[in-house]
């Protein structure tokens, strides 16, 4: 018997693009003989409640009440519903850019460079604390051909020398503890600077730095509060030694500038020592000479309450950076007493930049 509507419900509707009412109730009368037929039927639209008709038990012409969700029949595979068009944004098209270079493993950018044939590295042991020729003729050569071909070329020589350099500052960094009791003893990845240069500001694009150079300080090569010694090695008398504090922050500059303040004697007295003022100059204001005359000077009297131009220690009150250097011939770099010659230096420095530290 063919499937029949209950008077008290809508005739079953076709399908539109719109959805019917939700969970509006349909009485359907079932019976099991026709079962199968009922199913396919096209009017009845049933494919979405074939569960509730298996295994049903009941006898012949007895009536069946099922709830069916309007939203249930939507989803019938006989009825076809026009779906709105997709709003997903389109990609944008890709514009004809030049490629940017070959991308490694790890996704960053690489450069090709054509490497002719590689140098050899110097036959001269490495591992020693004295600064070997071979170290010193290769930073004179990276300063003649400062580039990344070059290098590439070269980069047995530049580890030779980098290895060369890092066994002279393990050495160093006792001796400097020696000196400065302030100074840890720290290994030499901790101290020496890279070679590499940051050109993001700077209108010199070359990229590497023609010297090797290490910093020691109380944290290591930087220091936010203390004051640091600062060693590097170059080739043409352009070797340094440099210590104090360069364009300290305005907290540790009023830090310095109180302790000159409260009591200016032990400073001046440090850079009045014969051995300071062999090394780095007599101390006399207005030219370049001990701490005096950087180009960071004051021209001024600084901004501190019951100072003077008058004031007795205006010279030291001036300062922005109270820092010294002094130089090194290569014949000074190269000699057995090198380690020795760094060593005294960081015992006549050692006074001053302790000073109310």
């Amino acid at each position: 018997m063919a499937a029949k509507t209950s008077p008290k419900t809508k005739p079953a509707r076709k399908s539109t693009a719109k959805k019917p009412p939700a969970k509006k109730a349909r009485v359907v009368e079932v019976d099991d003989a026709t079962e199968d037929s009922a199913t396919s039927s096209d009017d009845a639209g049933s494919a979405g409640y074939d569960d509730a008709g298996d295994g049903s038990d009941d006898e012949d012409d007895e009536a069946e009440v099922i709830e069916v969700d309007s939203d249930d029949l939507d989803g019938s595979d006989d009825e076809e519903v026009e779906k709105a068009p997709s709003k997903k944004r389109k990609a944008p098209a890709k514009s004809a850019a030049k490629p940017k270079g070959k991308k490694d493993a790890g996704g960053k950018n690489t450069r090709e460079v054509e490497v002719g044939e590689k140098t050899p590295a110097p036959k001269e042991k490495a591992t020693t604390s004295l600064i070997l020729p071979s170290t010193m003729e290769f930073l004179q050569e990276l300063h003649d051909n400062n580039d990344r071909e070059w290098l590439a070329v070269n980069d047995a020589p530049f580890r030779h020398g980098l290895l060369n350099w890092n066994t002279f500052i393990n050495a160093l960094v006792p001796l400097a503890s020696e000196a400065d009791w302030t100074l840890p003893q720290l290994p030499s990845k901790d101290v020496v600077h890279r070679i590499y240069r940051d050109v993001r500001f700077s209108n010199d694009k070359t990229p590497y730095k023609t010297n090797f150079a290490l910093s020691l300080s109380r944290t290591g090569r930087k220091s936010e509060k203390f004051c640091l010694y600062y060693l590097h090695i170059a080739p043409g008398g352009r070797s340094v030694l440099a210590a104090g504090k360069w364009q300290p922050g305005a907290d540790v500059l009023r830090i310095i500038r109180t302790a000159i303040l409260a009591d200016p004697k032990p400073l001046r007295d440090a850079l009045s020592e014969p051995a300071f003022v062999k090394l780095f100059g007599a101390p006399k204001p207005g030219s370049r000479t001990s701490v005096f005359g950087h180009d960071d000077e004051l021209k001024n009297c600084p901004k501190i309450a019951g100072v003077t131009k008058e004031h007795p220690d205006i010279d030291l009150l001036k300062l922005r950076s109270i820092a010294v250097q002094t130089r090194f011939e290569d014949d000074e770099v190269l000699s057995e007493n090198f380690l020795e010659t760094v060593k005294s230096c960081i015992e006549v420095l050692a006074p001053p930049l302790t000073f109310k530290r």
